[in-house]
């Protein structure tokens, strides 16, 4: 063998011996590392905290400085870990996400990016900036999807539905949670599923439906207590007693809320007490034991600070009538004036009702009936905005319910989207120990890779068209047909065209269903789908958005020709042939059609517009055609 050639035999082993040792020592830590960020993704910080913070101390001894990736990832973890209960907590924590976004290479990683995002918004809601937050939860929302990481979607819409939810604004609340419960339980997150039921049962709770909450909470509270996580136990046991409160049940209550406050009593844990204690004051309240809710109240107050705003707005609503009753007329008035603040601050409208409607019988007492009329009229309004909130929330919760099966099939798309998307970061992670090694197998390595990615890229490309597409007929499904509708109403707006839009359904689908089967009913649908296209050809965009529901988009057409092309649908669906179909099988169509008012108006105005008609034509008759 000649000897240059030896020679270069000799370096290659004795690089590629080094480069072995070093991604043997590297791999033993960086699995170690995995290993925890994936007890973490589990849901460790839920029920064990303390353990959570070990883990982050390990990590920072165990993740390379070089390591990009695991260096965010950490970041991302030690975001979540401040708690929001000590003071000056909340300050650091905003402190530290705010430097964690100025690394140079967050761009390059937009998952990493989105969490530390999503991570500010949840304390910039502890720090009271519920506005600002809610504007973080929806861009946090939107990116999730645009990035289709089923995680950070649930995660988004999760904390967005709390605040939804203690806001007061359900309908938003439960579309949120429910979404984010059916991706949880998708992706295996018991811990996260969990918490989130949690929140959908205080949801039903802040709503009404006591019995629902009830239900979930005490399932919850099984489990808790089977798993030995007795503080998360506690936790859900106040809340049930909240909801038996609601129901009336005060002795009932008032039995749970003394038994957790002894529990936190017994583990030496002051806000856990005091929180209770609020909540325990406004049971006695009820029960007449005024001087025993004040003592309750006197124990609390040292340890709820202002920003807690939904603890702290009670517990003066509380003093305030403890003060009503005991004729302290002025010691309520600065303690409502309080309450009043905080609840504002947080929106919450429950609140402020009950504290407005308190505030007038101070005013009734000293006789000052301007100031109690004004007050008892503010509480009118705010009691009227509730019931037409409570109102939609029923609505969207049985809808939402309806569509469950596309919400689920859409969310099973994104997931396999993703895991394609993991497996290739796998692979990338791996080649990066290998560096070495594809520098010296050079250009063969290269065209593989090359391949690869083009393939990958590919697939991805073909997911990403059936995430956006309904799996049944065919067309675009309602995701993909709403962010169009954005984009043509901008467009029209900004240029004074004309748009419109058809809402149309199935007449009687349900008895079709029961009277031919789901396979007619499904071949039912897309003679429906295979219609829309012979009418509409390729100059306007139809959808399926939910059921027996369609959805079709007219840009640059007025009211007229868009009524014209909705009658022709309903003619074509009426003549069309049925000869594959069972014999005595028949379908009608009814449509709403409804147009850009020479007055700016919002997508869903339009749409709702078109949804009135399409129920004007189901309420006169069916088959037809009606303009909104």
């Amino acid at each position: 063998m000649p000897k240059p050639f030896l020679l270069i035999k000799i370096v290659l082993i004795a690089n590629l011996l080094l480069v072995s040792s070093f991604s043997v020592a590297n791999s033993v830590d960086n699995q170690r590392a995995d290993d925890i960020f994936a007890s973490i993704d589990s849901g460790i910080a839920i029920n064990d905290h303390a353990q959570y913070l070990l883990y982050l101390d390990e990590l920072d001894s165990l993740v390379a400085d070089s390591d990009t990736n695991r260096q965010l990832r950490k970041n991302r973890a030690r975001c979540w870990s401040f708690d929001i209960f000590k003071e000056g907590e909340v300050t650091k924590a905003l402190d530290f996400v705010e430097h964690a976004l100025t690394h140079p290479l967050l761009s390059q990683y937009p998952s990493h990016k989105l969490d530390l995002a999503l991570c500010q918004s949840w304390y910039t809601e502890q720090n009271g900036n519920v506005d600002l937050a809610l504007k973080g939860y929806d861009k946090a929302v939107s990116d999730a999807y645009a990035l289709e990481d089923l995680r950070l979607v649930a995660d988004a819409r999760s904390m967005r539905g709390y605040l939804h939810s203690y806001q007061g604004n359900f309908t938003y609340a439960l579309e949120d949670l429910m979404t984010a419960q059916s991706l949880y339980e998708n992706l295996n997150l018991p811990a996260w599923a969990q918490l989130n039921l949690y929140e959908i049962a205080n949801a039903y709770r802040r709503f009404g439906d006591q019995k629902s909450a009830i239900r979930y909470f005490k399932r919850l509270e099984k489990d808790k207590r089977k798993s030995n996580h007795l503080d998360a136990a506690n936790t859900i046991s106040v809340s049930i007693a909240i909801a038996e409160e609601e129901l009336g049940n005060f002795e009932v209550a008032k039995s749970r809320f003394e038994k957790s406050y002894q529990y936190w009593r017994a583990k030496g844990d002051d806000m856990g007490q005091a929180t209770v204690g609020v909540n325990i004051a406004g049971t006695l309240i009820q029960l007449g034991e005024l001087d025993q809710a004040k003592r309750y109240l006197d124990l609390a107050k040292p340890f709820i600070a202002s920003n807690d705003e939904g603890f702290y707005g009670f517990m003066h609503l509380f003093y305030g009538q403890i003060y009503l009753a005991q004729g302290q007329l002025e010691q309520a008035h600065e303690n409502l004036h309080l309450a009043q603040t905080a609840f504002i601050r947080v929106k919450n409208m429950s609140g402020l009702a009950q504290q407005l409607k308190l505030e007038s019988s101070v005013f009734v007492k000293q006789a000052d009936w301007q100031n109690a009329y004004e007050s008892l009229n503010e509480y009118v309004k705010q009691h009227n905005e509730l019931d037409t909130k409570l109102l939609s929330t029923y609505t969207t919760e049985m809808r939402t319910r309806f569509n469950a099966d596309q919400i689920e099939q859409e969310n099973l798309h994104l997931m396999e989207n993703q895991q394609l998307k993991e497996i290739e970061l796998a692979m990338l992670e791996q080649n990066k120990l290998q560096q070495w090694i594809i520098i010296l197998l050079g250009g063969l390595i290269t065209i593989i890779i090359s391949v690869f990615a083009y393939k990958q890229s590919q697939k991805n490309k073909q997911l990403s068209t059936l995430a956006l597409t309904d799996d049944l007929t065919q067309l675009p499904n309602r995701r993909y047909i709403y962010a169009k509708a954005e984009i043509y109403l901008e467009q029209a707006l900004k240029h004074q065209s004309p748009l419109s839009a058809i809402t149309f359904d199935a007449d009687y689908f349900k008895q079709i269903n029961d009277n031919f089967g789901h396979e007619v009913g499904d071949e039912c649908l897309k003679l429906l789908a295979n219609t829309c296209r012979a009418v509409l050809g390729s100059q306007y965009q139809a959808a399926r958005v939910g059921g027996e529901e369609f959805l079709i988009l007219l840009p640059n057409t007025d009211k007229d020709a868009a009524f014209e092309i909705a009658q022709n649908l309903v003619h074509q669906v009426r003549m069309a042939n049925l000869s594959k179909f069972p014999q005595g099988f028949s379908i009608t169509i009814s449509a709403g059609v409804a147009s850009l008012s020479n007055d700016p108006e919002e997508l869903h105005t339009l749409l709702k517009r078109a949804d009135d008609a399409l129920y004007r034509a189901k309420h006169e008759g069916r088959n037809q055609a009606r303009m909104g």
